[in-house]
C-alpha cells in the first residue's frame, strides 16, 4: 500500500503533472489558506492534496488550456475560488475577476487572496447582475447549476460577454437535450472543446463552449490572430445611457438597407415590403410560447438591476465597499447600539 503524499509537489509527481516551483508554492499557499477557512465556512469538500489535485487542479489546468492569451475572464459563483484563483496562478496573462452572491464566502475569499498575494477583483454580486455593468471575453462556470438554468439566467446578458465555458460531467448530454427542448439554444452554438478523465473517476468530464452563432467565427479568428502573434483587442466598456446599458455605436449591428421607412399610425406597409397584408406582429407572450421557456427577444434592452452590483470586496474602491458590506453594518448596527 503506497503512502499518502504529504505535500502538493509529491501529489503532482504522483499524477505526472509538471508545474514551475513558483506556481506550486502559490497553489500550496492558496490551498492551505482555503482549508483553514473551511473550518469556519463550507467552502470546499476537497480538503486533502489528493482531492485538491484530482478534483480542482486538473479541471483548472484543462480549462486554462482553452482560454486565449490576454482574455478577460469572470468566474461566476466562485465560492472558495475554484477555478478562478487557480486560473490566475496557472495563467498570469489572464485578467480574472471573481464573483459570488454569498457575502460570507466573498469576505473569506478576499482574506485568502490577501494572504496569498493575489490582486483579483472580487465582487459580491450575482453574475447576471454584474454583467449589466461589466463586460468580459469569457465566463467560466463549474458546479454552479444545470445548463438550462444557466442559459435562462444569462439570456439577457449576451451583449456583455463573448462566450461561456462550463465544466460538466456525463449528465451534460441530458442537460443539452432539455435546453434544446426549451428553446434555450436557439441562435447559440454549443461545442465540446475538451474531454478528459479524472484519476479515480470512471466517468469523463467535458468543457463546453457556448456562444452566439454570429460570434463563433469572431472567436475562431481571434484565436488565429493570437497564434500569428497579434495582440488581443481590449474590451470596449458598456455605456450607461438613460438607465439602460447599450453597446458602443461601433459595436451595434448596422440597420438593414431594405428596412421600410416608418409609417404613420394606420398606414399600411408598401406592397412587397414589411409585413404581409393582414399579418400582425406577435406580442412578447406569444413569442415566448413559440420559442419556449426562458426565451428572451434579442432586442430586449439591458436595464440596471434594482440594486447595482457595486459591492466589490477586493480591487478598485474596495475600501468603501467593505464598509457597506461589513456584517452588522448600517441599520443592523444601529439596532444593536440602540439595544
Amino acid at each position: 500500500m503506497s503512502e499518502t503524499p504529504n505535500t502538493l509537489a509529491e501529489t503532482l509527481q504522483k499524477y505526472d503533472i509538471a508545474l514551475s516551483p513558483g506556481k506550486i508554492r502559490r497553489l500550496e499557499a492558496y490551498a492551505l489558506e482555503l482549508w483553514q477557512w473551511n473550518t469556519k465556512l463550507n467552502l470546499t469538500r476537497h480538503n486533502d492534496w489528493d482531492k485538491f489535485v484530482t478534483r480542482d487542479l486538473i479541471d483548472s489546468i484543462r480549462l486554462a488550456a482553452c482560454l486565449q492569451k490576454g482574455e478577460s475572464v469572470l468566474d461566476v459563483g466562485t465560492g472558495g475560488g475554484v477555478p478562478g484563483v487557480l486560473l490566475t496562478i496557472l495563467r498570469p496573462d489572464l485578467r480574472v475577476d471573481l464573483c459570488d452572491s454569498t457575502g460570507k464566502k466573498t469576505v473569506a475569499l478576499g482574506a485568502i487572496l490577501d494572504a496569498v498575494g493575489l490582486k483579483n477583483n472580487l465582487w459580491h454580486a450575482k453574475g447576471e447582475e454584474l454583467l449589466r455593468v461589466r463586460r468580459y471575453h469569457t465566463l467560466v462556470i463549474r458546479a454552479v447549476s444545470k445548463m438550462d438554468r444557466l442559459l435562462t439566467m444569462f439570456a439577457p446578458c449576451w451583449q456583455a460577454f463573448d462566450r461561456l465555458l462550463m465544466i460538466k460531467g456525463p449528465s451534460w448530454v441530458e442537460e443539452r437535450k432539455l435546453s434544446r427542448h426549451l428553446g434555450l439554444l436557439t441562435n447559440l452554438a454549443l461545442r465540446k472543446i475538451d474531454e478528459y478523465t479524472v484519476p479515480g473517476d470512471e466517468h469523463s468530464s467535458v468543457i463546453l463552449q457556448i456562444c452566439h452563432k454570429n460570434r463563433y467565427e469572431e472567436i475562431r479568428q481571434r484565436e488565429e490572430d493570437l497564434a500569428a502573434g497579434k495582440p488581443i483587442d481590449p474590451i470596449p466598456e458598456l455605456l450607461a445611457i438613460d438607465n439602460k446599458i447599450r453597446r458602443p455605436a461601433k459595436d451595434r449591428a448596422p440597420r438593414a438597407k431594405d428596412k421600410p421607412a416608418a409609417t404613420r399610425r394606420g398606414d399600411k406597409p408598401a406592397a412587397g415590403r414589411g409585413q404581409k397584408s393582414g399579418a400582425r406582429r406577435r406580442g412578447p407572450d406569444e413569442e415566448s410560447q413559440k420559442h419556449g421557456k426562458g426565451w428572451v427577444h434579442p432586442d430586449t434592452p439591458f436595464t440596471r438591476p434594482k440594486t447595482d452590483p457595486k459591492t466589490i470586496v477586493r480591487g478598485k474602491n474596495a475600501a468603501s465597499a467593505k464598509k457597506r458590506s461589513a456584517p452588522g453594518g448600517s441599520s443592523a448596527k444601529k439596532r444593536k447600539d440602540e439595544q
